[in-house]
């Protein structure tokens, strides 16, 4: 990794400088303390009057969490805020650079931030995982014009770094999915441990909609939904409520394992009308076994685009479903002792 190089002087110009401490000090931090150790060197570096590494979050819209950033001496962390009509949504939807060296409130006239902050110019850098997802952003702003050799070497620098912030980026969200689930569900709610899971596979794929659902002991044609949630509401109406196997995916179920269905969904089942209402293209159906192999429920995703699982997702929906498996034999198990 080169050292950092870049330092702005008092007349703004980039002076060359070693910082070798500085990353001596990186490299002994892991998690968010890492993100804001990063976020405080570059602040000094690139003397910015805002700077974010924000996480990106896809439910119903495209969303940002600050997890270590600055604006006017002002801390950022867990800020967050929707990516719609910003740099940030070009950036991500792109996964390319968005670098503007003047009138960046101009380019981008309904970026309430940009205008709020009166900030002139502005990076922001895509970060990737190793499979090519955007799942963050680097963000940096000024209140003055910047210049082609003043921005290339801090995009250097930035680029240094990229691939250990993604690193981190993905552990913290392995992390809160383990921590939620080694928890449980809050005490002072009312939603339990089913929307408890429901929720962190919706966080863990960013996908419209999820819900988890029990495989009914009266009849195995039917199935039950404990929780279901999309675009970030709970659809109580649904839960309780019985379904058929027949006329939907989930029937593949009963053989297979997973059953995806990347497009099409709603010309797939057009007598499903809820296929169509909703914005649903992508289907995502994972079954719950028990110890002996006996399908006990399922959980299922949608979406609007193609549901793509890595080794990352693909080991954490692996403990989500056997917790999910875990939570119905026993609620099972005191339905039983209350008969």
């Amino acid at each position: 990794m080169r050292e950092v190089q870049a330092l702005v002087g008092p007349s703004g110009e980039l002076k060359l400088a070693k910082l070798s401490n500085d990353l001596e000090l990186l490299s002994s931090r892991t998690g968010q303390e890492f993100l804001q150790t990063f976020v405080d060197l570059l602040q000094e570096v690139a003397q910015v009057d805002f700077i974010a590494v924000s996480e990106l979050r896809v439910t119903d819209r495209e969303r940002f969490q600050v997890q270590a950033g600055w604006m006017d001496d002002e801390s950022l962390e867990k800020f967050e805020y929707d990516a719609c009509f910003t740099p940030c949504l070009e950036a991500i939807k792109s996964a390319k650079l968005v670098l503007v060296h003047k009138d960046v409130q101009t380019a981008f006239p309904k970026d309430d931030l940009l205008q709020q902050k009166g900030l002139e110019s502005f990076i922001g850098y895509p970060v990737s995982n190793i499979h090519g997802e955007v799942i963050g952003l680097i963000q940096l702003g000024w209140r003055r014009q910047t210049s082609s050799a003043e921005c290339d070497q801090i995009l250097d620098t930035i680029s240094d770094f990229a691939n250990r912030i993604a690193a981190e980026l993905e552990n913290l969200r392995m992390m809160r999915i383990l921590k939620a689930l080694a928890r449980g569900p809050d005490i002072h709610s009312s939603g339990g441990v089913f929307h408890l899971i429901t929720q962190q596979v919706q966080a863990l794929l960013g996908v419209n909609a999820v819900f988890a659902a029990e495989c009914s002991q009266a009849d195995k044609r039917l199935f039950n939904i404990l929780a279901y949630c999309e675009g970030g509401q709970w659809l109580r109406e649904m839960e309780g409520k019985s379904l058929t196997y027949e006329g939907r995916p989930c029937e593949h179920l009963e053989t297979l394992e997973e059953f995806r269905i990347q497009s099409g969904l709603a010309d797939a089942y057009p007598n499903q009308e809820r296929y169509r209402t909703a914005p649903f293209d992508a289907y995502l159906g994972v079954r719950v076994d028990d110890a002996l192999g006996n399908t006990v429920g399922h959980f299922v995703a949608f979406h609007n685009a193609p549901i793509t699982t890595h080794k990352l997702e693909t080991e954490l929906l692996t403990i989500l479903r056997d917790r999910l498996g875990f939570e119905i034999l026993r609620r099972r198990s005191a339905l039983h002792k209350c008969a």
